[in-house]
């Protein structure tokens, strides 16, 4: 049988045990009542807790609700700037065959303000602990339980949200993934991109993680770990510079070229060959649109084919990258999980104790399970000077019963564990000579 995650959070009135005791137990009677969920299917509950609340109470919590024989743990988040105070959020994996579009998350108190989608609609589910330790059902009538996110209605159109002017290569892998028929939300940040989603202005948003060439974008990761969204899906760019220009230019009239300075970087070969002056701007499909706004005698810009065909410029050369091998890889980024697929990858974020093998300890559960890590990467914490969060993906889904031991055994290694999601693994990319070969990860 499947293991599904409810997910839930609330918060408490202050750092005492009765606040705590309370608000933990307020949500549990909720996320039961909504799943309808008997402790004896519940395979364990991890909690976790703002550094300004005592995690040793939630978990007692779950036990004066009678679920003795459930295996918990407690855990302490690491500081977050600006995060919600006094926030307790729980994860509990359940044995079920329920679909995961059928499972009911819950956001409580001041932490609806996390998930406005899941925040119910009047008031909390209230339940006497029933005889057999478990949860009685409410009596009518209930309060409307959320709708799950990820259960689309098909006559609801699908906005993408992306960072980027249109045209960007954001949009273009949109489309790549989704079809040509969706619609679009360009943001101005990254941060908006969350934003939009949370917010109910988007469906999905794309979110670049890392270039082939340039490495991993720390802001994104970043981002990651201070939102509450899952990562539901991998797409891989193979990322096409094209020439553009103002119509009846030609190869001879072109001086000088504007760009974003990653793309003049990613094509100093060719331009320094010509010897063409490289001008930054902000923005590659940016400097499509100026230049299409107000045509200058003798400038073109690099940017995709998609900005030229928007902007109305010409293609005066394709493939004008240094390197064939330029692929972004990108996160599709949604409310709720994602069943398994056929090929499928899972992300996390966690910290160790700074003590000799740590680390060592913490990535032997996978490797104990012949579990394939495809990229670790660590980052600075930002609240504690040298000390650093880890992210890694690794091969399977995190209901795969080896992916599910291990994150389970390493709940007790580590400081702090965060799934970013579980998502199916983007399809090969092909190579300059039409060889398959795996994608850049």
């Amino acid at each position: 049988m499947p293991i599904r995650g409810i997910r839930g959070a609330t918060t408490a009135a202050d750092n005492s045990e009765i606040a705590i005791l309370d608000a933990t137990e307020e949500l549990l009677r909720w996320l039961a009542a909504a799943n309808e969920l008997r402790p004896a299917d519940i395979a364990s509950i991890v909690f976790s807790v703002t550094p300004d609340l005592n995690a040793t109470f939630p978990a007692r919590a779950a036990r004066q609700l009678g679920w003795n024989e459930v295996p918990l743990l407690d855990t302490v988040e690491i500081p977050v700037p600006n995060a919600l105070p006094r926030c307790i959020r729980v994860l509990i994996h359940w044995n079920t065959d329920r679909p995961a579009e059928a499972i009911q998350h819950g956001y409580l108190r001041e932490a609806a303000s996390l998930r406005p989608d899941l925040a119910p609609e009047s008031g909390v589910i209230a339940m006497p602990p029933s005889g057999n330790g478990g949860p009685r059902p409410p009596a009518e009538p209930t309060p409307p339980a959320p709708r799950p996110a990820s259960s689309l209605d098909t006559s609801t159109k699908t906005i993408v949200a992306y960072q980027g002017e249109p045209g960007a290569y954001s949009q273009e892998a949109i489309y790549q993934h989704f079809g040509d028929l969706v619609s679009t939300l360009p943001c101005h940040s990254f941060e908006e991109i969350f934003l939009a989603i949370e917010e109910g202005r988007a469906t999905y948003g794309l979110l670049p993680i890392e270039n082939s060439q340039a490495g991993s974008i720390n802001q994104a990761y970043d981002l990651l770990l201070d939102h509450d969204l899952r990562a539901i899906g991998e797409v891989k760019l193979r990322v096409r510079h094209c020439l553009l220009a103002a119509p009846g230019t030609t190869m001879a009239d072109i001086k000088r070229v504007r760009s974003h300075p990653q793309a003049l970087a990613q094509c100093e070969r060719y331009l320094r060959n010509r010897g063409w002056e490289a001008i930054p701007a902000y923005d590659t499909a940016g400097a499509a649109r100026e230049l299409a706004a107000a045509a200058e005698p003798g400038t073109a810009a690099i940017a995709s084919a998609l900005a030229g065909k928007i902007y109305g410029l010409e293609v005066l050369d394709i493939g004008i990258e240094d390197s064939p091998e330029n692929t972004t890889r990108f996160f599709v980024l949604g409310r709720e999980d994602v069943p398994p697929a056929a090929r499928n990858k899972t992300s996390i974020v966690f910290a160790t104790t700074h003590t000799p093998g740590a680390l060592y300890h913490a990535l032997g559960e996978f490797a104990n399970r012949g579990i394939n890590l495809t990229k670790i990467e660590s980052r600075p914490r930002r609240n504690r000077p040298w000390h650093y969060v880890f992210y890694v993906d690794m091969e399977g889904h995190y209901q795969d019963l080896s992916v599910s031991r291990a994150l389970s055994n390493l709940l007790t290694r580590a400081a702090f564990v965060k799934l970013l999601g579980s998502y199916p693994a983007a399809p090969e990319t092909t190579g300059p000579n039409g060889v398959s070969r795996p994608g850049v990860a």
